[in-house]
Formats: C-alpha cells, sequence, structure tokens
C-alpha cells in the first residue's frame, strides 16, 4: 500500500510531533500534533472513558513543506475530570492519552505546575531536555503528588527559548517536542517567545494561548485564570517592548485586584529585570513591568511572583518592601552560565543563584490561608550531576503572620557615645508566631539611622542597611566556576554594623525590623536614641536620599 501511494506521488501520513495540550480552560482545551503527508484531516476522540466516544475535528496550516499542523478545540467538557484522547490524520494515529480538565475556582483546589525555559539545543548534552523530563519533572512531581501526572500537574510554563532557531523546524520537532513528549501528552502549556524563536511563524503556528491580547499583538502577550492564580504571558523581545503591552498589563492587574478568587498573580517573560549570572541580558523594558507588579503587590496585599530566563542558571530574589518574588527558573536544556564566565552582579534583591540545569516546581493553596510554596529541583551541571535536589524553598502566604515587633537593645541612651565605624547595632530576639519547625529565626533585617525619632525623620535616613541570613553567590576563587558560595558572614541578621561612617559627634536614632521567610515584615522597633563619638575628620551629618543605600552582602559582621 504505501509503494502504491508512493507511486501515485501520494505522501503515506505520519506523526511527527505528537499530541500535545494547550490552552485549558474547565471546559475546553486544544489538541495539537504535527503529521507528514498530504491529509488535512485532523480529528480527536475522546471521552470521560478509555472507550472514547466523541470525536471533534479541527484546523491545519503548512509548517514547511510537506508538513501539517492541527489544532483541534473540544469544548464542553466536564470539570476537573479525566478525558482519554487520540488524534488522527488521515492513515495515522497517536493515542489514547489523558489529561485532565482545570477545576473551577469556587472549588479553591490547589494548583501545581512545573516552569522551566531555555530549553535549546546544548551540542555537548543534546537530550539534555528529555532528561529533565523523563527523569526530573515527571517522576519528581507524580510522586510529589501521589498520583498519575494527568492529576500531579496542572500546567506547565515556559518564559522563552524553547528552541535553538526558531526557523530550524527540528529543533521544534526533535528537541522542544520530541524530548518532551511524555509530559505535553498529558499536560498543557503556556509559553512565551524568547530571543531563540526570532519571532519565527512556527512558534505561533504550534502555540496556541488565549486571544485576550492587544489587538494586531495577537499571541504575544496573553492571561488566563487557573484557579486562584493569575498568569500572564508577556513579549520581552525587540519590537514588543511597546507601550501598548504595558498599557494592557495595567488592565489585566487592575482586574487581577478586583477578582475575589485571586490570590496570587505570576508573569512570565524572558529577559531579566536583574541578572546575577549574565548582566547583558537585563533590559530595562522588563524593569518596567516589575515595577507594575511590585505596586500591584503594594497596594493589593497579593503576592506576585515573575518567571523569567535568557540566562541559563537559576536564580531567585524578592523585592524588599513588598511581596514580590523574582525567579529565573532556566535551564532545561542550554549550557549553564557558569561564574566568571562573563560580566556578573551580586544584586541586593536575589538570595540565591546557581549555575545548573533543572526546574522549579509551584503549589498553591485556596482556602483561608493561600499558600504559594515553590521548589528548585537541580538536574547539577557539567562538573556535579544532581538527581532532582531541593535546592530552594520559597513560600509565600497571601495573609501572613507577621513576626513580633523588634526591640533596640544598643547602642542606647545609657551605652554611651559609639565610634562612628563598626559599631554594632543590637536588636531584640526574632518570634514569629508562625514559624515553620526550624525556621524561626529571621530571614532579613532593615536598619535606619535619623535625625530624629519621628516617621518623617525616617523617611530620609542618615543611613540604611538590609541584610539577609544568606547570599549564595559566586566564589571569590576564580577556578571555582561550578558552584556557589555563600558569602554573608554570620547568618545571625538581629545584628548588623553600618558600611559608611555615621556622622561624628551627633546625638541619632536607629530602628530595626525583621522579616520572615514568607516576606512578611514586622512592624519596626521604636527608636532608640545613642550619641556618636568625636573623630578627626569625621563626616559632617548630611540626609541621604530617599533611595536606600544598600551594601555588598557580606560586608559587615
Amino acid at each position: 500500500m504505501i509503494f502504491a501511494l508512493g507511486f501515485l506521488g501520494i505522501s503515506p501520513d505520519a506523526i511527527v510531533v505528537s499530541p500535545y495540550l494547550q490552552n485549558a480552560t474547565p471546559t475546553s482545551i486544544v489538541v495539537a500534533w504535527e503529521t507528514k503527508g498530504d491529509s488535512t484531516e485532523c480529528i480527536v476522540e475522546y471521552g470521560t472513558t478509555e472507550t472514547l466516544g466523541l470525536s471533534e475535528s479541527g484546523t491545519s496550516q503548512t509548517t514547511v513543506e510537506g508538513h501539517l499542523v492541527h489544532h483541534v478545540k473540544l469544548n464542553n467538557l466536564p470539570a476537573d475530570t479525566r478525558v482519554w484522547y487520540r488524534v488522527r490524520t488521515g492513515d495515522a494515529a497517536h493515542g489514547v492519552h489523558v489529561f485532565r480538565t482545570p477545576a473551577v475556582a469556587s472549588d479553591e483546589g490547589r494548583q501545581r505546575f512545573v516552569a522551566y525555559s531555555d530549553m535549546q539545543l546544548d551540542e555537548a548534552n543534546p537530550v539534555k531536555h528529555q532528561e529533565m523530563v523523563d527523569e526530573g519533572i515527571v517522576p519528581w512531581s507524580t510522586q510529589h503528588a501521589g498520583s498519575e501526572l494527568d492529576a500531579a500537574l496542572d500546567f506547565i510554563l515556559i518564559p522563552g527559548d524553547l528552541v535553538s532557531t526558531g526557523g530550524n523546524h527540528t529543533h521544534w520537532t526533535r528537541d522542544f517536542f520530541g524530548q518532551a513528549a511524555k509530559l505535553f501528552h498529558s499536560v498543557p502549556f503556556y509559553a512565551t517567545p524568547g530571543n531563540h524563536e526570532q519571532n519565527h511563524p512556527l512558534y505561533f503556528q504550534y502555540v496556541d494561548v488565549p486571544d485576550n491580547g492587544t489587538p494586531k499583538f495577537e499571541e504575544h502577550w496573553y492571561w488566563t485564570d487557573q484557579g486562584n492564580c493569575r498568569v500572564i504571558g508577556l513579549d520581552t523581545n525587540d519590537g514588543y517592548r511597546v507601550e501598548d503591552q504595558l498599557t494592557w498589563l495595567d488592565g489585566v492587574l487592575q482586574s487581577a485586584a478586583k477578582a475575589e478568587h485571586i490570590d496570587f498573580v505570576f508573569a512570565q517573560f524572558h529577559h531579566p529585570h536583574r541578572s546575577e549570572s549574565w548582566t547583558p541580558g537585563e533590559t530595562t523594558f522588563s524593569s518596567e513591568v516589575v515595577e507594575k507588579m511590585v505596586h500591584f503587590s503594594r497596594d493589593t496585599g497579593k503576592p506576585s511572583v515573575h518567571f523569567f530566563g535568557h540566562t541559563h542558571s537559576y536564580s531567585r530574589g524578592q523585592h524588599r518592601d513588598h511581596m514580590h518574588g523574582m525567579v529565573n527558573v532556566a535551564s532545561g536544556m542550554g549550557n549553564p552560565d557558569y561564574w566568571w564566565e562573563y560580566p556578573q552582579a551580586d544584586y541586593e534583591e536575589f538570595e540565591i543563584s546557581t549555575p545548573d540545569w533543572g526546574f522549579c516546581h509551584v503549589e498553591t493553596t485556596a482556602g483561608d490561608d493561600p499558600t504559594m510554596t515553590l521548589r528548585r529541583l537541580s538536574r547539577g551541571n557539567e562538573f556535579v550531576k544532581k538527581d532532582n535536589e531541593e535546592s530552594d524553598l520559597f513560600i509565600l502566604k497571601r495573609f501572613p503572620v507577621a513576626p513580633k515587633a523588634p526591640k533596640g537593645l544598643s547602642p542606647n541612651h545609657d551605652s554611651g557615645s559609639v565610634p562612628t565605624s563598626g559599631a554594632v547595632f543590637q536588636g531584640s530576639p526574632f518570634e514569629d508566631p508562625d514559624a515553620r519547625d526550624g525556621r524561626n529565626f529571621a530571614h532579613e533585617s532593615q536598619w535606619q539611622v535619623a535625625s530624629g525619632s519621628r516617621t518623617e525623620d525616617f523617611q530620609k535616613p542618615i543611613q540604611e542597611a538590609w541584610r539577609r541570613y544568606r547570599n549564595l553567590w559566586r566564589s571569590p576563587d576564580k577556578e571555582a566556576t561550578w558552584y556557589s558560595v555563600d558569602t554573608v558572614k554570620d547568618a545571625d541578621v538581629t545584628r548588623t554594623t553600618f558600611d559608611d561612617a555615621l556622622p561624628a559627634n551627633q546625638h541619632l536614632f536607629w530602628r530595626v525590623r525583621y522579616r520572615d521567610e514568607n516576606l512578611a515584615w514586622s512592624k519596626w522597633s521604636k527608636p532608640m536614641p545613642f550619641t556618636t563619638k568625636n573623630a578627626s575628620g569625621a563626616p559632617e551629618q548630611t540626609n541621604a536620599s530617599l533611595d536606600p543605600i544598600f551594601t555588598q552582602w557580606g560586608a559587615s559582621l
């Protein structure tokens, strides 16, 4: 039969991209796949049992010569229900596979998803993406949930660089879809374009996202609600860093602020606002996006997180004043960016950066105590192999219980004058009513010195310091490129020194506040008076700018 078809100039149909899932809602989902051959037939047979029983057809479009990508939307599905399906084009079929429709938000169920990026081809490790999926994401997620894959994960986020070259068809079929088939058969993914996609039509032919962006910018930015999470996809590539996108984002955030069912907002985009491992990858447009998200969390109390890639390493940080997290979820296959390899920076916002392959697993709960738990699972790098080692844990709560306000202990009005440099400022012990076992310690502290005791005096502090119990960054050893070290010399942040000299012979006030691992700040301590000694050539007292004075991590104590 195959010989006869070839003799007639008709190609037998073959599936080159097995079924994958897009754009899921509680009542609908898009099933897509790609074939090689002449048939434009695209049929999905599906049902709530393995016997299927229903069918739906869709549309096809040419990707490259002789290849068609098919998209079929299944409607009127029951929410939170397993659905079995098989795809068929001509004489080619694939399945039976199974997915689960999302639950409705009013059910207040938990959400579980994975975020990872930059799975473009690494010539030295050409099947790393498949290892990430088959030995990492799938077994870890199913074991964690205690269920099969379709129930273990609700969706996947991929903030860019799905392939090495957007116009290379093989990079799509072999490296992206081919290596992640086991995952994509059962879990829908939401992507945003990276620079390696090159704005190529293939990206937009494969990907199907909600059509709720700005007209004429379809599929470049979008949003979707998944349970109590709003997920926002953005395009930070050249040509799309436009005011239209920022204006649209304002509206989506305003909507999320009013939506009672939304507890957390997640945004994903490719280029970093800050990148500790590769500073040339940063964009100011991403910083504008982050500023809007920070203001959203400040105004609403709803935590927000932005996921990014571009830099091939894991990084996680947080805004100083508000519940906003920043997470680099790379790398899914792209070769890690090792220390001392590129221009790098130790940013105050970031707590941890590590050069490795890996993925992030995120779980949210709803109800009376909405909580987000993010875990980084590392697969190591070319120097050290790791098997889903948990290298970071980040927890945010919608309604956190703040630590108790500390008391300033010393210096004080009875301690005598202190030197302008090197004086140790000590707060009371940390107390947190809802601390987890083994985590009842201050994760961060903020210190201020002012010329008066009024709140307005501290708006322009003379000195300010932001301390954290750890800072995993680059080793000073230029040969130690493949691992990170903790540059903080003393993890006890209930005490500090200031890196710059205080003004001499002055009567001053200081205060401190503590932060727990959920990014909840205590109230400020009551201002404590103290005086400084005379010092030859000491600086005169001046008011600092409104911008905080930050110091290199680990520079004190």
